[in-house]
């Protein structure tokens, strides 16, 4: 099943709001045989009221969608299967049951394994254990099963479990698989080749960036990997995005660290109508002031802030802006109005009014400003204007939460912009790994080999890449570990 069904699939789960399904085609399961599946891999699910949805995607992907709830406890089961194979593809329970066992992680395993030989997929037998993966949560144990042909994995075509700790239940299983024809993998460049283009390309780069633990943020430092987003073409070296195609990067270089260019403003508790002022100078005439509110914990950070809403009086045109009520230092800015969508302005051109814009409207953290970010690559993003993104540097480090994005549109206006400058303590760069260290540990902590890959629309391509790009990306700078999302 393609990924851009798991991720509709994951939100019609999630939000629970459709319940009307539309009338199957013939060559699909019906509603009571998709029950049926159920009842004979799983046994007889208590419940009080079953609910099924029928979906169809355009990708000609098709599923059922089934929910059984109790009214007297709050229990919830959802299964989605595949209205053409039958195959179970999806499983989630949710239930106030605490539980007081204390499973350890091999016992969760056996019950993982006992359940997956019940939902027991079609092609389960092309799938491994992967014994190196383990991210746990602090409730649930998580397996991972990794599709492999040919001595070759593809990229993720892989079986989730989560069994919780204290009930013994298995809570969450996913099964995806890429329909299509594997390529040959003759004329692929090796291994040896690849690194080298990653090392020369791909490198992780040192960043500031906010890790959120339990809702709460800390600013850490960190090593952030382009893996997610690019990867290499087995066949010709190309570095290609996540479509496929074919992209321009800069060689990375050394990152160089410069401890006294830090960006400090002020220190001045400010009142409501102190912080008013400070965000009125963004307000031009022509917009009328909604509503004011003072927020703690704003982002989630130690942030205590007074933000301010403008809407434009006549047209199109929206203002936010936070300040911080201990510093008085702007936070937050927002503002959006109409934009032409006919595109007659060059990406270059573009790029220049972005720059002006900032140069005219942010003198004071200019110097500090990443304008570098948006040469990097040599895409068109020209379908509504261009999106540009200058992140803000902290002892020439970049913070990427940080920084100011701005759109223009094809006209050449600026439509939208933001300016983000979370104004909380930022950690010093010491005791960090050096980048070429890093790049290696990656290398081998998220297994870089060949992959099958199915770029959306097109066949499947051999490519070089991590394991898990999308959950590997963001790397300790003291550690050299990868930072797990759990």
């Amino acid at each position: 099943m393609k990924k851009v069904t798991v991720i509709i699939l994951m939100f019609i789960i999630l939000a629970g709001t459709f319940n009307v399904y539309a009338a199957p085609s013939d060559n699909i399961i019906t509603k009571e045989k998709a029950i049926s599946i159920v009842k004979d891999k799983l046994g007889d699910i208590k419940y009080d009221n079953l609910s099924a949805q029928y979906r169809e995607f355009t990708n000609k992907d098709s599923v059922w969608i089934l929910s059984y709830t109790k009214n007297d406890i709050f229990e919830n089961t959802s299964i989605t299967l595949n209205a053409k194979t039958g195959d179970i593809i999806r499983y989630n329970y949710i239930s106030d049951y605490n539980g007081s066992k204390n499973l350890s992680r091999d016992e969760a395993k056996k019950i993982a394994d006992e359940f997956l030989n019940k939902v027991r997929p079609t092609n389960l037998s092309k799938y491994k254990f992967d014994s190196m993966y383990e991210n746990d949560s602090y409730r649930e144990y998580n397996f991972k099963w990794r599709r492999e042909e040919n001595g070759v994995k593809v990229l993720y075509d892989t079986i989730n479990v989560s069994v919780d700790k204290k009930t013994g239940y298995v809570t969450h299983y996913t099964y995806d698989w890429t329909e299509g024809d594997l390529p040959t993998l003759k004329n692929v460049i090796d291994i040896n080749e690849a690194t080298k283009l990653f090392k020369e390309y791909l490198r992780p780069r040192l960043v500031y960036t906010i890790i959120y633990n339990k809702n709460k943020g800390d600013v850490k430092l960190v090593y952030f990997s382009p893996s997610p987003q690019y990867m290499i073409n087995a066949y010709t070296g190309d570095i290609i995005d996540v479509n496929g195609n074919k992209v321009e990067l800069k060689k990375t270089g050394e990152e160089k660290i410069t401890l006294d260019k830090f960006y400090n403003g002020q220190r001045k508790h400010v009142t409501k109508d102190e912080a008013y002022k400070i965000a009125s100078k963004y307000a031009s005439k022509n917009y009328e002031l909604k509503n004011t509110a003072y927020i703690e914990k704003y982002a989630g950070l130690d942030l205590n802030v007074w933000t301010f809403a403008w809407n434009k009086v006549n047209g199109i045109g929206y203002l936010h802006v936070a300040v911080n009520a201990d510093t008085g230092n702007i936070v937050d800015v927002l503002k959006s109005t109409k934009s032409d969508l006919k595109i007659s302005i060059s990406r270059e051109n573009a790029l220049k009014k972005a720059e002006s814009f900032i140069k005219d409207n942010f003198k004071d953290v200019v110097p500090y400003l990443d304008f570098n970010s948006n040469l990097d690559t040599k895409t068109c993003e020209a379908i509504y204007g261009y999106h540009f993104v200058f992140p803000l540097k902290q002892y020439n480090i970049p913070f990427i939460n940080n920084g100011i994005t701005v759109d223009v549109d094809g006209r050449g206006n600026i439509s939208a912009y933001t300016y983000k400058n979370y104004d909380v303590p930022i950690p010093m760069p010491s005791n960090i790994m050096m980048q070429n260290k890093v790049t290696d540990k990656y290398l081998k902590n998220g297994n870089f080999s060949l992959k099958y890959y199915k770029p959306e629309g097109k066949n499947i391509i051999p490519v070089y890449t991590v394991d898990d790009p999308i959950y590997s990306n963001l790397i300790d700078a003291v550690s050299g570990e990868i930072i797990k999302p759990y």
